[in-house]
């Protein structure tokens, strides 16, 4: 049986690397933070309020206001319940956005004078924001030096790779690594000319996967791998090349190929799932073992992800996993991790003839391909919920898949899941643009906000 590859995304408790060494690849596949570097690149902090005042008290709103000025809290919205003009009702419900968190030193003084002086003050909800990307061109931030399995190969006694003691091979991936690195976004990504022996291990798992998937693989998958035959140089004797695959890709959904020096975190992967960027490696595995990789290469990348990323449901599926991931918490990202891993990496679906794959982990994956259709693996409904809450092995495979109804049912179910996460604004995304705009929930939109008749 033939052994799968250690896939990208991870989710766990995150770990965190030392600043003099670069991650390990648990540690890359466990992180939730990002590898965007920036001193001027801070997240924010927000905490909404709801206080009763004075209804009547000439300067009850000066009163409120003044201990977030002398706090030096700025407020950046304030609302109130309307009342009719019969109302007689004795106090007012004011509603309070700040840029603090309750944690925040400020706040534990100014808190407990509100509530010493005010008929009523709560905490409706309070959040810490991380900094994130509102367009492609901000990936460019991203500090590519620490990146696990670029250049640097790592001697796992649990996942050995093969290449380790290769000296050629490791040098080779240093030259890519660096192309990789002195990308920008917007610029042509490099032609890269592909040795005898790279070319021999592409030809070895085309041979071997290829045939099966007719049997294996969706519909919308097999569609799709003929045209980027005829468009985008897919064929067994050649690996195809990055800008050629990304400008027949981004003609068929938008997205678009990114070349990366090695791993990600979680975290800035699906950022770019948002803008419809697909970070890809453009070195391929050791030569002496095509079949198996300890990291995602470029059999992985383009032959099991970017001929789905041409369906545009599946396209758009891709993409709310990356709105769902912008500004998301720690907590947040690593159950999307999960749901991630069960969908777009070891995802099935119901199809007329069968069950069928469309996880880029099954369809890179010969061996796991087969048994994921064996009849000897747990097969649950597609469940996000589900999916979020439930670990999963990295190195052996699957002991349970999640089966979609299609990709229109799996968007549905998602966004329930992601309605249901709690951020405190609201996305909205700019197509001809491109870019990303949002809007803070209001501290009234917080709570079920209707006129009262007082």
């Amino acid at each position: 049986m033939l052994r799968r590859s250690f896939l990208r995304i991870c989710s766990s408790k995150q770990a965190a690397a030392t600043a003099a060494a670069k991650p390990s690849f648990a540690e890359q596949y466990a992180s939730t933070g990002s590898n965007v570097k920036g001193s001027n690149l801070r997240g924010r902090a927000k905490t909404s309020l709801q206080v009763s005042l004075s209804a009547r008290k000439p300067g009850a709103l000066l009163d409120l206001l003044t201990p977030f000025r002398e706090a030096g809290i700025n407020v950046n919205n304030i609302s109130n319940r309307t009342l009719s003009l019969e109302s007689s009702a004795k106090y007012l419900t004011i509603y309070l956005d700040v840029d603090a968190h309750i944690s925040d030193d400020r706040m534990k003084k100014v808190i407990p004078f509100l509530e010493s002086n005010f008929p009523s003050a709560t905490v409706i909800g309070s959040w810490q924001t991380p900094w994130y990307p509102t367009e492609a061109a901000h990936l460019d931030l991203l500090d590519q030096t620490t990146l696990a399995a670029g250049e640097d190969l790592m001697d796992d006694p649990e996942n050995p790779h093969p290449g380790f003691h290769d000296e050629e091979y490791k040098k080779r991936r240093k030259e890519i690594a660096e192309v990789a690195r002195s990308y920008k976004h917007g610029q042509k990504i490099a032609h890269m000319n592909y040795t005898k022996q790279e070319t021999e291990a592409w030809t070895a798992v085309w041979d071997v996967l290829t045939p099966l998937f007719p049997s294996h693989a969706c519909k919308q998958y097999n569609c799709m791998l003929p045209l980027f035959a005829e468009n985008a140089g897919f064929c067994r004797t050649e690996l195809p090349q990055l800008q050629t695959v990304s400008d027949y890709l981004e003609a068929t959904t938008g997205f678009i190929v990114r070349p990366v020096a090695g791993l990600l975190s979680s975290r800035d992967f699906f950022n770019a799932f948002a803008f419809r960027v697909f970070y890809s490696t453009q070195y391929i595995r050791h030569h002496s073992q095509p079949l198996y990789t300890p990291e995602p290469d470029l059999v992985h990348e383009i032959v099991g992800h970017v001929p789905m990323l041409a369906n545009p449901d599946f396209a758009d599926f891709c993409q709310m996993i990356g709105f769902a991931s912008i500004g998301a918490s720690d907590a947040v990202i690593e159950e999307l991790g999960r749901v991630y891993w069960y969908s777009v990496e070891f995802g099935l679906c119901k199809q007329p003839g069968g069950i069928r794959a469309y996880g880029a982990g099954l369809l890179s994956s010969a061996g796991e391909l087969q048994y994921c259709l064996s009849g000897k693996a747990e097969l649950l409904p597609w469940d996000p919920f589900v999916a979020a809450k439930k670990d999963f092995p990295i190195t052996k495979y699957q002991p349970t898949y999640f089966v979609a109804e299609d990709f229109k049912d799996a968007q549905v179910k998602l966004q329930k899941w992601m309605d249901a996460q709690d951020r405190p604004f609201n996305l909205t995304y700019q197509p001809y643009t491109k870019k990303i705009l949002t809007f803070d929930k209001s501290a009234a939109s917080l709570l079920e906000d209707r006129p009262l008749f007082n």
